[in-house]
């Protein structure tokens, strides 16, 4: 058993500390929320004062915050876990953030002696708790090696992908690809509704078409014809998503026309209302141009 520290507690975050605890690792956690804080020490977890704390006390790290900003705040900043860096610790940071961002956070925490791995996710908050979740994985082959065993108490498709920052890579072409699907689900929808076609029979025909895919497997009716959009993943981070995705091609001189039009229509969705959503929430955008209704 290792002892490992977790920085996150939130949709994702607490479903994976909990699936670290009760297999049996010892947990030391940060969080600013006395009922997590409180959640946690209950179920056996030890509640530290500050990143640098949860550093001093475990061997790897784990973190999964929002975005860029949240990763450097929790790592390079003032009582971050780079004050408690040392020598055969390990920072496993599992957010989905630009590589640029991995790889620079990667050489800062070198220099201190500390190995780093990205290693974003896919599956959402029902993976995370069914310890089910697709898991990305950049950084040396020895360190992957041995931060094995916590990737298979969380997840059950293991991938290591290179380098550090190939996960965040891998991740964010997933992201584009699935959120632009979103999008033309949405699309599709809105026209087969102002054409008067029955949408039920038409995501019974799509599923077992060429048009199908995951994405529209998990959401079309789940989601948009039902009318349901408790978030599993939110407009706003997905939009997140796609901008980071569109960053790196813009950096690689990479052209992606379809993924600009994508971040605009989840833009337009945020201006909206729909941050907090889950992102087929994107297909309301659709809806309103169309001046259809999509679910009864």
């Amino acid at each position: 058993m290792a002892d490992v520290g977790f920085i996150g507690l939130g949709t994702m975050g607490r479903h994976m500390a909990h699936n670290l605890l009760k297999a049996g690792h010892r947990v030391t956690f940060y969080a600013r929320r006395l009922e997590v804080i409180d959640e946690f020490t209950r179920l056996g977890g030890r509640a530290a004062k500050s990143p640098a704390a949860v550093a001093r006390e475990s061997e790897f790290i784990i973190t999964i915050v929002t975005a860029d900003a949240q990763v450097r705040e929790v790592v390079l900043g003032p009582e971050g876990v780079i004050e408690g860096a040392a020598k055969g610790k390990m920072l496993i940071d599992m957010s989905t953030i630009g590589p640029g961002t991995t790889r620079e956070i990667g050489e800062r925490l070198a220099a201190s002696g500390m190995e780093m791995l990205d290693a974003p996710v896919s599956g959402g908050p029902w993976g995370a708790e069914a310890a089910t979740l697709a898991i990305m994985v950049g950084g040396e082959a020895g360190d992957f090696e041995r931060a094995r065993p916590l990737f298979d108490v969380l997840g059950k498709k293991i991938f290591h992908l290179g380098p550090l920052g190939s996960g965040q890579v891998v991740k964010l072409v997933n992201q584009m690809m699935a959120g632009s699907i979103m999008c033309l689900i949405g699309e599709g929808l809105a026209l087969a509704a102002k054409s008067g076609a029955n949408l039920e029979m038409l995501a019974d025909v799509v599923a077992a078409s060429s048009g199908n895919s995951s994405c529209f497997e998990a959401r079309a009716r789940k989601f948009v014809l039902a009318g349901m959009y408790q978030p599993g993943f939110m407009t706003e981070l997905m939009r997140k998503d796609v901008g980071l995705a569109l960053e790196l091609g813009h950096e690689l001189h990479v052209p992606m026309p379809l993924a600009a039009a994508a971040l605009e229509q989840y833009t337009t969705a945020m201006s909206m209302g729909l941050a907090e959503q889950d992102f087929a929430s994107v297909a309301k955008v659709n809806e309103r141009a169309a001046g259809v209704k999509l679910n009864k």
